[in-house]
């Protein structure tokens, strides 16, 4: 009887320590990790909900009004982009004009998926414009829409110049392109873009040059595909096919 007992005993104080393992574990993800606290801001009392997936911080001084046309137009832009949207009802977005806040969210203004096919958009007053909106919805949009395998398989370079096609700022544009990469001579091969270490490496006017670069190479492709093409991509890197061998010129 008493080894029994010493055998339940032990069982309970594993039960326990698993069970504050994983309340540990969960406390960390919300509160330490920017992908766990965005999950987080519908249950904080430091944000409220201003409309449909849209979220301020307690105290915003911008102009909420604005934030929620902003958005307004620029999920009208992603659909024109990509014929119907699937992400307006998975995706969030937070606007925060608290710095203390902003860290918490790490991030000013980019999207965030989870394993679930979430996604969480953070962004801070300094880019409230319709262009950065839609760029961080297409990223939304194009999340949605892929599988998490075959998310895992396209290169940054072509979700962040998927992204970019929505994002009109004139630094992307083909003016630009031109005058930096001398009409195409001057590229950065997208073989050193693929991965995001490589893709978003400092310093910032390197960075930068890999937008324009990546915004340039899906932009000939889609005007050679146009939407219809990008749908059919779409589905067959979802029914396993590699990226490589479905994305041509």
């Amino acid at each position: 009887m008493k080894i029994k007992s010493k055998k339940k005993k032990i069982i309970l104080c594993c039960c326990i320590s698993l069970i504050l393992l994983l309340l540990l574990a969960a406390v960390y993800i919300f509160q330490f990790t920017g992908l766990g606290y965005r999950m987080s801001v519908p249950y904080r009392s430091s944000f409220e909900k201003v409309a449909d997936n849209i979220y301020v911080n307690k105290n915003y001084s911008g102009n909420i009004k604005e934030a929620i046309q902003l958005t307004e137009e620029a999920l009208e832009r992603d659909r024109a982009f990509f014929g119907e949207l699937q992400c307006t009802d998975t995706t969030i977005i937070i606007f925060c004009d608290d710095d203390k806040l902003l860290s918490k969210l790490d991030g000013d203004h980019d999207t965030k998926t989870s394993y679930t096919k979430k996604n969480y958009i953070s962004v801070s007053d300094e880019y409230l414009n319709i262009d950065i909106i839609a760029h961080e919805l297409t990223h939304a949009e194009l999340h949605t829409r892929l599988n998490v395998k075959a998310l895992k398989s396209i290169p940054t370079w072509f979700d962040e110049g998927l992204a970019t096609q929505n994002d009109y700022r004139e630094q992307y544009g083909l003016k630009a392109w031109i005058e930096q990469t001398y009409n195409g001579k001057n590229t950065v091969p997208l073989e050193d873009m693929d991965t995001g270490s490589e893709f978003y490496a400092d310093p910032l006017e390197d960075r930068r040059f890999r937008y324009l670069n990546a915004k340039h190479e899906v932009s000939v492709w889609m005007d050679t595909h146009q939407q219809k093409g990008l749908l059919e991509l779409l589905d067959k890197l979802n029914k396993g096919k590699d990226f490589d061998s479905v994305y041509s010129r």
